[in-house]
């Protein structure tokens, strides 16, 4: 071992010869010693052999930076713990505040951009996003880029697969949203776009004042793969200027039940829409009585072009006003076609009244040219819109069946058996029905045409034609079991069937909201 001030002094030639051998094994021996130099220079080795590291002085001769371990059977390279922000190892094309440093005894952490993203720690975990910064964590796939994604800054999971899939849970509250369910039939002519009118399960016109006339179809017009259907709107008779109190829409009420844990709660909707205009269109977020409202904006790039929109309303719904959260409507979502000033507002924030659009709200109703579509619609807790959720085709008609029921003949066996029932007079009867789901409410009640059906005891043959239409008088407490009764002639007292007697047959019981 030897240590040197790096300085030959004048001398005779025997001293001056050993004061540099003295400094030559210095330098050989890398100043090696118990204790640092006396004398130090920039970028000076030193052998530190009370600690058994190799050190080098710093460029501004200020300190030592220990380059490795001297001892044992392998070399290891001890560094300084480091902070996030100033990591012990960085890479020198990435800054000095990425890399690698140690936050305690026994821990291993990366940081990126003076951030924690991983920490390895004593307890056996491996801890991401430690130190709670708006820091996600995402693994892609061969052809996903999202995969996995842990999203900190909304502390939600999403898992590709899983959340497309069927294990993905019942994230919509939106029924319908892919438009594959149609009881009441799949077109729906010389609609009056100013009022309510049910089409495709659980979707309705809405508005008012306003003197435009359309054709509602379930089509096979979709963005993509994922969708067999989509709602179509063909505007039959238009009207092009919007007065102050007209308005025009599509509706979803959602049901309270389904909607009442999005108090509070930040939700997302995402939707596909296909619409002949460009420009600004609106959705609004109503309560029961519409007597308060959001309003959001969605921008149309490319007319008469499918085009992908999600909308998160921030926060959730609010208390004040009326809002049903039982089996009334909880929230209505309205896909605004048009809106005049009486019902114009600003976008962003729950207001109070019914507010339906902004001032920069087109009209989708101006033109007989025009094509409205919509596919689906996903409504779900969180400030992310994941996957589609595609439920199966039996739980969905279930959920539809909750608010309309329809028994219909077919065009190819136009006298299939509605129900059973029973004869107490030769004029009066009643019929019973099972619904396979019990239904929101007491449903009302329509037909075709009463003489669309026949009432009679099939051991005799006596069937009668029903001369008036049948009227709901009874109901289980589930709204599932229910008596209709019926009128007519030449009935057969005792048990008797309740069938369709004409392809158009069709027996409607709505428990809408």
């Amino acid at each position: 071992m030897a240590q040197a001030d790096g300085i030959v002094s004048n001398g005779s030639g025997a001293a001056v010869r050993a004061d540099i051998n003295n400094q030559l094994a210095a330098v050989f021996t890398n100043h090696s010693g118990t204790t640092e130099p006396t004398t130090t220079y920039a970028y000076q080795f030193w052998a530190d052999t009370t600690n058994n590291l190799l050190k080098i002085r710093n460029s501004t001769n200020t300190g030592w930076v220990t380059l490795r371990q001297l001892d044992g059977e392998f070399d290891t390279l001890p560094v300084e713990n480091g902070t996030n922000s100033a990591p012990s190892i960085y890479f020198k094309d990435s800054g000095t505040d990425s890399g690698f440093y140690s936050p305690g005894t026994d821990q291993v952490a990366v940081s990126t951009i003076g951030v924690q993203r991983v920490n390895f720690n004593a307890a056996t975990e491996v801890v991401f996003n430690d130190t709670g910064a708006d820091v996600d964590f995402r693994i892609e796939g061969d052809t996903e880029e999202n995969l996995f994604v842990i999203d900190a800054g909304t502390d939600q999971v999403r898992v590709k697969n899983l959340n497309g899939g069927p294990l993905a849970g019942a994230r919509n509250r939106v029924i319908n949203g892919d438009m594959r369910i149609s009881q009441r039939g799949t077109s729906f002519t010389a609609l009056s776009l100013n009022t309510g009118n049910y089409t495709l399960d659980r979707w309705s016109t809405g508005g008012g004042n306003n003197t435009a006339v359309g054709t509602i179809t379930q089509s096979t017009n979709t963005p993509n793969n994922t969708f067999e259907y989509s709602l179509k709107l063909d505007v039959t008779t238009a009207d092009a200027s919007v007065a102050a109190t007209d308005r025009s829409h599509l509706i979803q009420s959602i049901e309270g039940y389904n909607a009442v844990d999005l108090v509070g709660q930040t939700f997302t909707l995402s939707f596909w829409v296909k619409s002949p205009k460009t420009g600004t269109h609106c959705v609004a977020f109503h309560n029961s009585v519409s007597d308060r409202s959001y309003v959001t904006e969605y921008t149309v790039s490319l007319a008469n072009t499918w085009e992908y929109k999600t909308i998160t309303v921030t926060g959730g719904l609010i208390t004040g006003g009326t809002w049903d959260f039982t089996n009334g409507a909880g929230l209505r979502v309205l896909f605004t076609l048009m809106a005049g000033t009486t019902y114009q507002g600003t976008a962003g924030s729950w207001l109070t009244g019914n507010i339906q659009g902004t001032s920069s709200q087109v009209n989708v109703l101006d033109s007989t040219a025009n094509d409205f579509f919509l596919c689906g619609v996903q409504l779900e807790p969180g400030s992310v819109a994941t996957p589609f959720e595609r439920r199966n085709y039996g739980h969905e008609l279930a959920l539809c069946q909750r608010y309309a029921l329809v028994y219909a003949a077919d065009a190819t066996y136009s006298t299939p058996h509605v129900a059973p029932g029973i004869a107490n007079t030769t004029t009066n009867g009643a019929i019973f029905l099972s619904a396979p789901t019990p239904m929101r409410v007491y449903p009302s009640i329509s037909v075709s045409s009463a003489s669309h059906f026949l009432f009679g005891a099939p051991v005799n043959g006596t069937i009668s034609t029903i001369t008036a239409t049948a009227t709901a008088s009874q109901f289980a407490t589930d709204s599932s079991q229910m008596r209709i009764d019926v009128t007519g002639t030449g009935f057969t007292v005792g048990a008797a069937t309740f069938r369709c007697n004409n392809a158009s047959a069709k027996l409607t019981l709505s428990a809408e909201l």
